[in-house]
């Protein structure tokens, strides 16, 4: 019954839920070559970009692959669970290989091929009891010194119930200190950090953000000691994690 929920809600993913969000193919490989650069690029350096195994875990429509494209990487994977979005990513990146297959599988098939795998937004659409066996079968996935980069939506986060339940296939969400400590049981080395969705804004209204969440910052610590912290303003974590 579960699985059969699942595939369903995937097998018309885009048409029952991404295409509300997704805005045309061009920005939205614009959006996801700056979030790339600024999130991810640099814990991806010390592999050459004409040689190294870069998995898309979670490819979608394949923006992430066309943007690590056109920064430079040539060697590129993707999979999916959506038919309907793999068959869109195959036109979008065509060079990339792209396989309508589940993840687990496909790692099971491929133990140590990858120098990066990337999962942008995949996590939490894992069931709990899933997501350690997940990572374990990430780590496998990776050659010695490869790097898993994990992003998921931060639930400390000030709007973070709407990011949680926006989407009907998300079944966990993440804190820093959750996020480490699943990673943490698999990996050899860890990293996470919170970052904001949005790489960049023009200068004025970088300024006007930074105003807004210094005002409202104050107002709530005042309403509540706890609270205010620095990463309710992230709606992003990063988690790096090293074999």
């Amino acid at each position: 019954m579960t699985a059969d929920y699942r595939e369903r809600l995937f097998a018309r993913y885009d048409s029952t839920h991404a295409a509300y969000l997704d805005s045309d193919d061009v920005s939205k490989v614009r959006w996801f070559t700056e979030y790339a650069r600024g999130n991810y690029l640099s814990h991806m350096r010390g592999f050459d970009r004409d040689s190294a195994e870069v998995l898309d875990i979670g490819c979608n429509k394949g923006y992430l692959l066309a943007a690590l494209e056109s920064l430079g990487w040539n060697r590129l994977h993707g999979v999916d669970l959506s038919l309907e979005c793999t068959e869109k990513a195959r036109v979008l990146v065509p060079k990339a290989g792209i396989s309508c297959v589940d993840a687990n599988e496909f790692l099971d098939r491929n133990r140590g091929r990858f120098d990066v795998i990337l999962l942008k937004a995949v996590l939490e659409h894992t069931p709990k009891e899933e997501v350690l066996p997940f990572l374990e079968r990430i780590c496998n996935g990776l050659r010695k010194g490869g790097v898993a980069i994990v992003d998921v939506p931060n639930m400390d986060w000030l709007f973070a119930p709407h990011e949680r339940y926006m989407d009907f296939t998300h079944e966990v969400g993440f804190t820093i200190e959750s996020l480490r400590q699943v990673l943490n049981v698999v990996f050899a080395e860890v990293r996470v950090e919170a970052v904001d969705i949005i790489p960049l804004l023009p200068f004025l209204a970088d300024i006007r953000k930074r105003i807004a969440r210094s005002i409202l910052s104050a107002l709530l610590r005042w309403a509540d000691p706890q609270a205010g912290c620095g990463t309710l303003w992230k709606r992003t974590l990063v988690g790096i994690a090293r074999n």
